[in-house]
């Protein structure tokens, strides 16, 4: 069962500002160095920025991209207290290579590493997973408005 204090929610993670469009043909590697670009200037005073690259670089050989062409690379800090998100997404679709999947949403994101958060951090990876699939995926893929993808994730959620 889970507790009160383990439920997530997407709305808290996922804003306009936190929204990339990213164009075909680049790596998976250089969508997440691109999410993290955006995403350094919220976590930049409390994680360097050598610090935050080298720790995705590093957990980047672990996280797989899922069969519906959603990739959560992701990475623990103890540095922060709460969860720190950015979506990119590609019209085209990003070729994984260990895989060969079109990946057209990636969500970079960063969890406090912390015990009392262990539930939660699992908890928003299964509600990514369980959202972020196909027929959403499609659907944010086509849009053109930051506003847009995010009130149609919410919406699903």
């Amino acid at each position: 069962m889970i507790k009160q204090s383990d439920r997530v929610s997407l709305s808290t993670i996922i804003s306009p500002e936190n929204v990339l469009f990213l164009e075909s043909g680049i790596s998976t590697e250089e969508a997440v160095r691109r999410l993290a670009e955006r995403i350094l200037p919220q976590v930049g005073a409390i994680i360097p920025r050598k610090a935050l690259f080298d720790r995705l670089a590093e957990v980047e050989k672990l996280n797989q991209v899922l069969e519906s062409g959603f990739y959560i690379p992701h990475a623990k800090f103890k540095e922060l207290d709460n969860f720190k998100a950015v979506l990119g997404l590609s019209g085209e679709g990003i070729t994984d290579p260990a895989t060969g999947i079109k990946v057209k949403s990636a969500l970079l994101l960063l969890s406090p590493h912390k015990p009392a958060f262990f539930q939660r951090h699992l908890n928003m990876l299964s509600l990514l997973s369980q959202t972020f699939q196909p027929a959403l995926i499609e659907k944010l893929s086509a849009l053109k408005e930051p506003s847009a993808v995010v009130s149609a994730i919410i919406k699903k959620a």
